[in-house]
């Protein structure tokens, strides 16, 4: 459990997470640190006691507003698909200021893909949740919600792994697959 912050150690913590969004953090270093951020290494170690630590940390914050800005409504859900949409869409909107150096440095360091596949792994259970209940409802059709919340967990996992980063930026690339899911490929060309 971390002690609470200072207002100094909240407004360095909020600099660090908005530099790692827009440049990544693989080159973060304590020394570095101290430097741009004109603050003493015990100013800095406040947040972590060593560089992991301090990654983990400001990792693990984004990550719980990421979560927190895509939770489910609580109660009745009136329509499955638009749930289902607007969860897609809340991913998209909450990973916009990440940047490509972000997300390359979460395929690539050790503790922020232990983050990323926790989170993952919540956020395909939350969209398993709405296909179940929306066959359920007779909104949607599938030969098995599990298989499309594999291939939904695998496609998730290849965003992160940046697989896909040539195509479209993360945030697109979620609202793609979200799309994907929900409409498929194919153009509805019944004229009513």
């Amino acid at each position: 459990m971390h002690q609470p912050l200072t207002p100094r150690q909240r407004e360095l913590f909020n600099a660090i997470l908005n530099d790692f969004l827009a440049e990544g953090f693989e080159s973060f270093t304590i020394e570095g640190a101290t430097r741009r951020y004109h603050c003493s290494k015990s100013t800095i170690y406040a947040l972590g006691n060593t560089r992991d630590a301090i990654v983990r940390r400001v990792l693990v914050s984004f990550f719980k507003e990421v979560a927190r800005r895509t939770s489910p409504p609580e109660g009745k859900v009136s329509s499955y698909s638009r749930a289902l949409e607007d969860y897609f869409q809340s991913i998209t909107s909450a990973l916009t200021p990440a940047s490509t150096a972000f997300m390359r440095d979460l395929a690539t360091e050790d503790v922020a893909q232990e983050i990323y596949a926790v989170n993952t792994a919540a956020a395909v259970h939350n969209i398993a949740t709405f296909l179940e209940r929306g066959v359920q409802a007779g909104e949607f059709r599938a030969e098995s919600t599990a298989f499309v919340s594999q291939l939904i967990h695998r496609t998730m996992t290849d965003i992160q792994q940046g697989h896909y980063a040539h195509t479209l930026p993360a945030g697109q690339a979620y609202h793609a697959l979200g799309q994907l899911v929900l409409q498929g490929i194919s153009k509805n060309s019944i004229k009513s």
